[in-house]
């Protein structure tokens, strides 16, 4: 790599390499010096002052010019135009942890417009069923959800997500959400989906076939939250029931078990709840706590998986519920102490600012820190576009002066122009989780 040395209040002694006019390959070395320019040391002299900007070659051109200035307000409101924009792939390759990864990279869907659901959908083995990833760890690794029993080799079926605002936790659950429909089928996987922050979370998902219902604390969907809490008790009695009248089967793993050797039965689909801001609801509905404590109970027999998000966790708001959750999911939290009451550790309070980052925790194992998978981000078909303006230049090491660089231009073909532009507007509002949707 190319090597900068920023010298202020420092200077490099004339007997040295790097003192010499033809410099030093591979190094730049910029000195920070105030007043004037007592001697010229034979490089490139940038003078500053205030309206007045003035270059010096060692060769003896002189350029001169006004600096670029912005006052205060002028740089807030740079900043705030600019913090809401995401590269496609922010960060190095070599640093996954803050790199920007699509949902359809970490699934290798390719164009998320053009994935094949009868691919997908393929019959899955025991080990692959409802096991999904959610992100990628430090060495670029895929980082797995696995919500199967522990019997199975898997996480267990009940978890807990927190999330301060900006942490990404939204994001992170329709990854889940979407990651789980795209592999599984409708016939195996149902899902009951409900947001008690305004209903953006789960937009767009009421249409999947896997999608028994979406309830938000909207107005006209108050009425739906009773309904639901008597709709998912009376799913459980009736999974108790088709367990029992088809021979007393323990649980649904050894129904589906005789199912696939051959018995009449109907198949029963597993059933995950995702509840967003879980404690917004606990609020207006104390008692659904009793409905989640039963989940919690009887839900790994009868196939039934529950997972419970919210910005904020309160020591107590659980009540009983903790031994329960199997796997905990910690985005970054607002305080040390709400992440010791997710995780038992004060970590997740001290993650990066950068979306999707946080720790995944299951049974005695050691905690994996994790960037989650982006899913809202706009639809790229995947196809190139044309190279606009100067041609991108080779970066490499070289002496740096003042001298100007010829830059050339390659003028791009009118037609093949003129069809990634139509591509490019038609392209231009599709989010790539409507694609996916599609």
């Amino acid at each position: 790599p190319h090597l900068l040395i920023l010298l202020d209040g420092a200077s490099v002694p004339q007997t040295s390499a790097l003192a010499a006019p033809e410099g030093f390959q591979g190094v730049t070395v910029i000195e920070v010096v105030s007043g004037e320019l007592r001697e010229p040391r034979g490089g490139l002299s940038v003078v500053a002052r205030p309206g007045e900007l003035r270059l010096e070659s060692g060769q003896g051109h002189v350029y001169e010019g006004t600096p670029d200035t912005l006052d205060l307000e002028s740089a807030e409101a740079l900043g705030r135009l600019l913090a809401p924009i995401r590269t496609p792939s922010g960060g190095d390759d070599d640093e996954p942890l803050l790199a920007n990864l699509e949902f359809t990279d970490l699934l290798n869907l390719g164009d998320a417009a053009a994935i094949d659901v009868s691919q997908t959908w393929q019959p899955r083995s025991q080990a692959e069923r409802l096991r999904v990833p959610i992100g990628v760890g430090d060495q670029g690794q895929p980082i797995m959800l696995d919500l199967k029993e522990a019997a199975q080799n898997g996480m267990g079926p009940h978890g807990l997500c927190v999330g301060a605002t900006g942490s990404g936790k939204s994001e992170l659950l329709r990854t889940l959400v979407l990651g789980l429909a795209v592999t599984h089928t409708s016939e195996t996987l149902n899902f009951v989906l409900a947001d008690f922050k305004g209903g953006a979370t789960f937009t767009g998902m009421a249409t999947m076939p896997h999608v028994s219902a979406v309830i938000t604390n909207l107005a006209d969907d108050l009425t739906l939250v009773d309904r639901m809490g008597d709709s998912i008790r009376g799913e459980l009695n009736r999974r108790q029931e088709m367990l029992r009248a088809a021979g007393n089967y323990a649980n649904i793993h050894d129904y589906e078990k005789a199912r696939a050797a051959g018995a009449a039965q109907d198949p029963i689909a597993s059933l995950v709840i995702v509840i967003d801001e879980f404690s917004e609801l606990l609020t207006a509905k104390p008692d659904f706590i009793e409905m989640f404590i039963q989940i919690g109970r009887i839900g790994r027999s009868l196939g039934v998986h529950l997972l419970l998000a919210s910005q904020r966790l309160e020591e107590g708001k659980l009540r009983g519920l903790e031994t329960y959750l199997s796997y905990r999911i910690g985005l970054r939290t607002f305080s040390a102490s709400e992440s010791r009451t997710a995780l038992g550790v004060p970590d997740a309070y001290h993650l990066p600012t950068v979306p999707g980052s946080g720790y995944l925790k299951h049974g005695t194992e050691e905690m994996d820190r994790f960037k989650a998978a982006y899913v809202s981000g706009v639809y790229r078909d995947g196809s190139t576009t044309p190279q606009l303006g100067p041609t991108p230049v080779q970066r490499r090491a070289a002496h740096f002066t003042a001298e100007p660089v010829p830059v050339t231009y390659t003028e791009p073909d009118p037609e093949e122009l003129a069809a990634a532009l139509a591509a490019q507007a038609d392209a231009e509002d599709d989010a790539l989780a409507d694609t996916v949707l599609d």
